[in-house]
């Protein structure tokens, strides 16, 4: 599926977004490995956030100076507030996880249930809103109305990076992700990495 990125201040500095497709996967109740580092992950991250504004910390801020919503932000504040995330499923507890060790927005689609092709689209809002061809649109940092079930079998996983993480970086972490997807999920992946001025 091919991504459109419409470029809103061709002067902003440039982050680089990454596509992943995974085909012909297993969702399901997460194993108990993932399960609990998402839940130890959560306690270092409580203990380390725990009397800091997170709007000040520089890996928050770069994006909070870019972003009206950043999509990790408000399940960052809950983990501040000891409020824990609960295991949902295997492809949004992964999700989560590595979005916050990374402070990476990341958004995840059920693929069946979009038209190609998908759009994004910064507004002067600040909003990143998606859309695909038959016009099911959202927020970047909301729920997808095309969200992951039992019955998914492929996915469409958007990743946004900072203007401080180098492509070869962002390829890393991408690789790592999918990986472990892959060993989680089964299936097969393929990713691309583009570079657009946010």
């Amino acid at each position: 599926m091919k991504i459109h990125m419409e470029i809103s201040h061709p002067d902003n500095p440039s982050i680089h977004v990454g596509q992943i497709e995974y085909s012909h996967i297993e969702v399901g109740t997460s194993p108990q490995m993932l399960k609990g580092r998402l839940r130890l992950f959560q306690e270092s991250l409580f203990f380390e956030y725990e009397d800091k504004v997170l709007e000040e910390v520089p890996a928050i801020k770069e994006w909070t100076d870019l972003l009206k919503d950043v999509p990790f932000l408000p399940i960052l504040a809950d983990i501040q507030k000891e409020r824990f995330i609960d295991s949902t499923n295997s492809v949004q507890d992964l999700s989560i996880f590595f979005s916050l060790k990374y402070f990476l927005p990341i958004l995840t689609f059920d693929a069946d249930r979009l038209e190609e092709s998908l759009s994004l689209a910064k507004h002067e809002s600040g909003h990143i809103e998606w859309q695909d061809n038959a016009g099911l649109k959202g927020l970047f940092s909301q729920p997808s109305k095309a969200h992951i079930s039992q019955d998914t079998k492929n996915i469409l996983q958007i990743i946004l990076f900072p203007p401080s993480i180098s492509r070869e970086k962002s390829e890393a972490l991408i690789q790592s992700l999918t990986k472990m997807f892959v060993q989680i999920h089964g299936g097969e992946s393929k990713y691309e990495l583009i570079e657009k001025a946010l």
